[in-house]
C-alpha cells in the first residue's frame, strides 16, 4: 500500500530569536569543537543507580552512522499529519487551532520537506499498534543538505504535538571478523557446522558477533594462572611481564601447550585476517605460571594469585582443578576478592560432582562446559557449586609454536566468561565487581531444568544479552541522565549559563571549570 507525502519549498534561512541563539550555538561549537575534543573528559561520573536491573530510557547501542537525509517522529495522541493552504505537511490537534501554523513555519525552519508514514501497510494489529503508538510515526525527509542534528533541535520547539523526534541509526549484520578460522570457533558463533566430528545447533554461542556491535574489548588486564604463555603472534604487544612461581624467575613461557591455548579464547587478535578471534580481543594478559610442567602446587597458585592482584589485575582465570583444598590456598582466593578481584575458575574434568577448587568457593564464577549442541560436557564436573557454564567442548585456539589447535576442558570453558566479564568492563568500566557477575549470569541461557541447576548453574553464557541488560556508562553531556543528549540538555545548558553557584552541582559545567560556557556546549553538542 501506497501512502501520500505532503510537501512544501525547504527555507532559505532560520528565522526568530531562537534560530539566531541557535547559530551562535553552532557557530561556538564550530570555534571550540577542536580544543573541547582535545581536551577530553577531566570529570567521571558513576553510575544512577547502583541496581543493574534498570532498563535505560534509550538503549545503550555502538557508535554507529545516522540517516542524513531524514529525521523519524512520533507525534503526540490526538495529533494528526494534514496539509496547509500551499500543499505543505502541518499538524493539527483538536482544541488548538493554532497548532498548524506553528507547526507549518517550524517545520519550514526545519527544512523538513515531506512527512510520510514508515509503514508498507498499516500494521495489521491496529488496537496493539495504536496502545504502542506505532501509528503515530512518520518519516521527516529533510532538504537536501540540511543537518539531521540542526533539523532536530528546531522541531524540539514543537512541544506537545511532538512525542519523540530522532536520528535513524544505522546498523547491520552482527560482526563477523576476517579471521580465517572463525567458522572452526562455534563457540562464538555457531551456525550448526560440523566440529570435530559433532553437528552444532544454531545459536548455541555465547553470542559474540553481537556483543562485538559494542565493544571488541578494552586493554583491561587479564590475570591468566596457567602453564604461561608463549608470544604467539596473534597476541603480539599485549603479553605483559609476569612470573613463574614454581621457578622462582620471570620466564613465563608455557610449559604445557595449555596457557597458551586458553590465552587465544581469551584475547587473540580479532579482525587481522589471521588464525582465529578471542572473545576479548584487546585485553592484556598478565601470565603467572603456577605450575611446573603441566601439575603443580597449592601454595604456588596461592602465591601466584596474590602476586596477581597485588600487581594490579582486576580480572583472573583460573583453568585449574585441586582437590585437597588446604587452607593457604582459600585464603587466597579470601584476600583476592577482598582486593576487589573478579575471578573465573573451571569446575574441572572427573565428570562427578566433586566440585574443584578454587571453583568450588563462593569467591569465584564456577564454569562448567557445554558443547556445540548446548550439551553438558561429559567430563564437566557438576553440583551446586556451579554458577555458569560455556562452550568446552572442542574448541578452536592457540597453541605454542605459533600453531592452532583443538582442546576440550573446563579449562577452555573458564575463558569465554573471564573474557566476557572483560567485555563487561570495557563496556561500563563504572560497574562493580558484583554487578559483572551478576550481569554474567542475568544474561545467561537457560538450560537443563527451569532456572539455576548444578550442571549448567545460571545457563550457558551469552554476553550479548549481558551486555543488553548493562546501564549505559554515564554521559556528562546527557545533563538530565535520560539516556539521550538532545534539545532538552541545551535547555538546561543555556539556563546554567555563566559562572555556576555551586561548583559541585553544576551538572552543566562539563569541562569542571566552575562556568559553564562556550566549550561545555562544544561537548555537548558532540554528543548530540
Amino acid at each position: 500500500m501506497h501512502h501520500p507525502v505532503h510537501t512544501f519549498p525547504a527555507a532559505s534561512a532560520d528565522r526568530g530569536p531562537l534560530g539566531r541563539l541557535l547559530r551562535g550555538v553552532l557557530a561556538a561549537a564550530a570555534v571550540y569543537g577542536l580544543a573541547a575534543s582535545a581536551h577530553g573528559q577531566v570529570r567521571t561520573g558513576k553510575l544512577a543507580s547502583s541496581g543493574i536491573a534498570r532498563t535505560p530510557a534509550v538503549a545503550a547501542a555502538p557508535a554507529a552512522g545516522h540517516a542524513s537525509t531524514h529525521l523519524l517522529v512520533q507525534v503526540a495522541p490526538g495529533v494528526t499529519i494534514g496539509k496547509g493552504f500551499f500543499g505543505e505537511p502541518v499538524l493539527r490537534q483538536q482544541g488548538r487551532g493554532r497548532t498548524a501554523s506553528e507547526s507549518a513555519r517550524v517545520l519550514r525552519e526545519a527544512n523538513v520537506v515531506r512527512l510520510a508514514s514508515i509503514w508498507v501497510d498499516p500494521p495489521r494489529d491496529a488496537a496493539t499498534a495504536r496502545a504502542l503508538g506505532l501509528d503515530r510515526w512518520y518519516r521527516a525527509e529533510l532538504a537536501p543538505g540540511a543537518d539531521p542534528l540542526v533539523a532536530r533541535t528546531r522541531l524540539g520547539k514543537l512541544v506537545g504535538s511532538l512525542a519523540h523526534i530522532g536520528l535513524d541509526h544505522e546498523g547491520g549484520l552482527a560482526e563477523i571478523p576476517n579471521d580465517p578460522n572463525f567458522g572452526l570457533q562455534y563457540a562464538l558463533r555457531n551456525t550448526g557446522q560440523n566440529v570435530g566430528g559433532s553437528v552444532g545447533i544454531p545459536g548455541a554461542d555465547v553470542g559474540a558477533t553481537t556483543a562485538w556491535n559494542s565493544t571488541h574489548g578494552s586493554d583491561l588486564v587479564i590475570a591468566v594462572l596457567d602453564s604461561g604463555i608463549d608470544p604467539h603472534p596473534e597476541l603480539a604487544g599485549r603479553i605483559l611481564p609476569g612470573i613463574n612461581v614454581p621457578d622462582g624467575t620471570t620466564i613465563t613461557l608455557d610449559e604445557c601447550n595449555h596457557g597458551t591455548h586458553v590465552a587465544g579464547i581469551l584475547a587473540a587478535s580479532g579482525n587481522n585476517g589471521v588464525g582465529m578471534a578471542g572473545l576479548a580481543w584487546n585485553a592484556r594478559l598478565m601470565p603467572v605460571v603456577v605450575v611446573n610442567g603441566c601439575t603443580g602446587f597449592e601454595a604456588n597458585v596461592a602465591s601466584g594469585l596474590v602476586w596477581a592482584v597485588d600487581n594490579g589485575a582486576r580480572l583472573v582465570n583460573m583453568s585449574l582443578q585441586f582437590y585437597a583444598f588446604n587452607p593457604i590456598f582459600q585464603q587466597a582466593v579470601q584476600y583476592a576478592h577482598a582486593q576487589g578481584a573478579l575471578m573465573v575458575a573451571a569446575t574441572g574434568n572427573n565428570g562427578n560432582t566433586n566440585v574443584a577448587a578454587p571453583a568450588r568457593w563462593n569467591e569465584t564464577i564456577a564454569v562448567a562446559a557445554t558443547d556445540n549442541r548446548d550439551v553438558r560436557a561429559s567430563f564437566s564436573n557438576f553440583g551446586p557449586e556451579v554458577d555458569i557454564s560455556a562452550p568446552g567442548v572442542n574448541v578452536w585456539s592457540l597453541a605454542t609454536g605459533s600453531g592452532y589447535a583443538y582442546k576440550s576442558g573446563t579449562s577452555m570453558a573458564a575463558p569465554h566468561v573471564t573474557a566476557a566479564a572483560a567485555l563487561l568492563w570495557s563496556y561500563n568500566p563504572a560497574l562493580t565487581r558484583d554487578q559483572v557477575r551478576a550481569l554474567l549470569l542475568d544474561g545467561a541461557t537457560d538450560l537443563g531444568d527451569p532456572g539455576a541447576d548444578g550442571l549448567y548453574g545460571a545457563g550457558r553464557l551469552q554476553i550479548a544479552a549481558s551486555i543488553a541488560l548493562t546501564p549505559p556508562p554515564f554521559v556528562p553531556e546527557d545533563l538530565n541522565q535520560d539516556g539521550a543528549v538532545n534539545a532538552q540538555d541545551i535547555a538546561i545548558m543555556l539556563g546554567a549559563w555563566g559562572a555556576c553557584a555551586d561548583c559541585d552541582a553544576c551538572v552543566a559545567d562539563i569541562d569542571g571549570d566552575c562556568t559553564v560556557g562556550a566549550t561545555d556546549v562544544a561537548r555537548l553538542l558532540s554528543a548530540f
